[in-house]
């Protein structure tokens, strides 16, 4: 296992949530969705294949997340970039807390 995995995925500090609605990714053969926290800098990323909960990245910056939501392939980019942030398995709890319904989704730069 990787030297960067932590025992607590949340920073410990940070006693409140802001998390931003799930994403949905159909397209995803590895990721099911995901979400970001705004007041931890963390990311919830949900797996396809169902064995555990999920996994949270902590200490994304923004436009971290910004460009994981961009990237074609989410597996790739979960290797390449986000595996390099301290990241822990997260509990049922965890990503059963409801999101905050005044965020929006993260939407594309792209105006049509």
């Amino acid at each position: 296992m990787p030297t960067n995995v932590v025992g607590r995925s949340q920073n410990p500090w940070v006693e409140s949530t802001d998390l931003s609605p799930w994403v949905e990714t159909p397209e995803s053969t590895r990721v099911s969705r995901f979400r970001y926290d705004h007041i931890s800098r963390a990311l919830q990323v949900q797996w396809t294949n169902g064995k555990n909960p999920g996994y949270i990245y902590d200490d994304v910056p923004y436009e971290t997340y910004r460009s994981f939501a961009r990237a074609i392939s989410k597996g790739k980019y979960i290797n390449a970039v986000l595996n390099g942030f301290p990241y822990g398995r997260a509990s049922q709890d965890q990503m059963d807390e409801p999101s905050n319904p005044a965020r929006r989704g993260i939407r594309s730069r792209v105006r049509g």
